[in-house]
């Protein structure tokens, strides 16, 4: 199953970025939260974003692999997805610039570019299974 392969490889990106955040922890000396301090606050966003769209995008992967869609297009959409989450926490914690915590220096084209990739690859796999289940729905009518 393809969808292994990236959860793996997921949940090795998820470990660096969880040491990543682990260590400006400790060099910031934060426990708990984000100590209204603008470099944690970004360390535990591009962890935390990162949590919240790889879960979907594993759910929708696998469905769309156990429902026939060509390895091709898992390996396609896995790649997109992958991509697309590198650069959005490499801006997060190397290329942008802040003067304060709402206001941004730097034009954050890695993250715009990241979150471009990462909502082309979760459309196309909820557009896909709807598709897929439709044509199911439609198949079993007809019989």
């Amino acid at each position: 199953m393809v969808t292994s392969i990236y959860a793996a490889i997921l949940g090795i990106i998820l470990i660096r970025l969880s040491i990543k955040t682990i260590q400006a922890r400790r060099k910031l000396g934060v426990g708990i939260g984000d100590g209204n301090n603008l470099q944690m606050r970004r360390f535990i966003r591009a962890q935390g974003n990162f949590v919240e769209y790889a879960a979907i995008f594993l759910i929708l992967l696998g469905h769309a692999e156990i429902n026939g869609l060509p390895i091709w297009t898992i390996n396609f959409l896995g790649m997109l997805f992958l991509i697309g989450r590198i650069m959005h926490a490499y801006s997060l914690l190397k290329d942008e610039e802040y003067q304060t915590a709402s206001n941004l220096v730097s034009y954050p084209k890695w993250r715009i570019r990241g979150m471009i990739l990462t909502f082309i690859a979760i459309g196309s796999l909820a557009i896909t299974i709807l598709i897929q289940m439709a044509m199911v729905f439609v198949n079993h009518f007809l019989q």
